[in-house]
C-alpha cells in the first residue's frame, strides 16, 4: 500500500514480474523480475516473518500460484494493478 500506487503500478506494468518470494533466512520479501533481476520489497520484522511463513506455505499448497495487488490503502476499492503469478521450478 502506497500513496504512489498509480505510479508504482505503471512502472510494474512495464516490468516482467515473475514472482514474490519471502526469503525467511534473510528476513526479506523480494520481487523477482525477468530472468535475473530482484528487487527488495521489504525487510521483515518478527511478525512479518510469521506472515511470510504463511505466505510461502500458501504458495506451496497452491502449486506456486500467488498474486500481487498495488493499492493506495486497505480501503481502496479500486486497485491500481493486480498481477497473477506462479513460481515454477526450473529443472
Amino acid at each position: 500500500m502506497t500513496k504512489r500506487a498509480k505510479a508504482l503500478a505503471a512502472w510494474m506494468a512495464g516490468t516482467e514480474v515473475c514472482g514474490i518470494i519471502c526469503d525467511l533466512r534473510k528476513r526479506q520479501m523480494v520481487m523477482e523480475a525477468d530472468i535475473s533481476t530482484q528487487y527488495l520489497v521489504a525487510k521483515l520484522d518478527d511478525s512479518q516473518r510469521k506472515e511470510g511463513v504463511a505466505f510461502e506455505e500458501g504458495k506451496e499448497r497452491m502449486g506456486g500460484l500467488h498474486f500481487l495487488c498495488v493499492q493506495e490503502d486497505e480501503n481502496d476499492e479500486e486497485p491500481k494493478g493486480v498481477w497473477l503469478l506462479r513460481n515454477v521450478e526450473v529443472k
